[in-house]
């Protein structure tokens, strides 16, 4: 899975009002990241919802390595 098919699925997630645990358990634990990506796409979701909160939600891919 691309990474950016797992940004669009957690930037639905937090639109859609999900909390970070249920993005973590249905879309990061699942994906085949080493855990160094998987924490990005974890910070990437707290700093989206945190965005969202605020109501300046602006939808980024994060840098990963894509092996």
């Amino acid at each position: 899975m691309m990474v950016s098919e797992l940004v669009r699925q957690i930037a639905e997630m937090v639109l859609a009002g999900a909390g970070v645990d249920a993005i973590e358990d249905a879309i990061i634990d699942p994906a085949p990241l080493d855990e160094e990506q998987k924490s990005v796409l974890w910070l990437y979701a707290q700093a989206l919802q945190e965005r969202r909160s605020d109501g300046m939600l602006v939808e980024r891919e994060p840098a990963l390595n894509e092996s």
